[in-house]
């Protein structure tokens, strides 16, 4: 009942179209770039965020087609989630901010969750996260440390290349006082596998 009404009272927005990321098996390549198409949609508007933060209890900015730290307003957007009370996660593999920009955002709203997709340890992880600087956003994540009041997340999708690197990764994330979130790829997911996240 409880999980129910959780499911329910939460939203998870796409609230861009920006990416600098080429992630092979990412909707944006396979369905849109692959076919020379227009990525759909545009910015979300302050409007239109006042009215979904008023109607769930829960926000997360995962996207499908953006990495929300592309939204020109997001820092906005997470202050006005912070003054609402709000359960907020925001979910990004891309690094391509400043480290002062990333401050700025940590401290909007330091109960946010923050979620980092680095896939392997970070001077590997452009192998699929084209575009990647693994190594600066590893680093981004461990200065959330020092902001947030939840420990940061550090999301491994494992794949052939990278699996390999899991127990070190493990032993990392326990180093640094991370979690560590393990996620199976599709082709893995196939084949009877599981998602499961790693308590360290």
């Amino acid at each position: 009942m409880i999980d129910f009404f959780d499911k329910r009272n939460r939203v998870n927005i796409d609230i861009g179209i920006r990416c600098p990321l080429q992630c092979p098996k990412c909707s944006r390549q396979e369905v849109y770039k692959k076919h020379n198409l227009k990525i759909p949609g545009q910015d979300m508007s302050f409007d239109i965020f006042h009215k979904i933060s008023d109607h769930y209890h829960k926000v997360i900015f995962c996207g499908q087609v953006s990495d929300p730290i592309h939204h020109p307003k997001l820092i906005d957007f997470l202050d006005i989630l912070k003054k609402k009370n709000k359960d907020t996660s925001v979910h990004t593999a891309s690094g391509h901010k400043s480290k002062d920009w990333f401050i700025k955002a940590f401290k909007a709203h330091t109960g946010a969750r923050w979620l980092f997709g680095i896939d392997g340890l970070p001077e590997v992880s452009h192998n699929y996260r084209i575009n990647q600087d693994g190594v600066k956003l590893f680093n981004i994540m461990l200065e959330a440390r020092k902001y947030l009041i939840q420990r940061p997340v550090w999301q491994y999708i494992i794949m052939d290349f990278n699996e390999k690197y899991i127990e070190e990764a493990r032993q990392i994330a326990k180093n640094n006082n991370l979690e560590l979130k393990e996620i199976l790829d599709r082709k893995n997911l196939k084949k009877g596998g599981y998602i499961e996240s790693f308590k360290t």
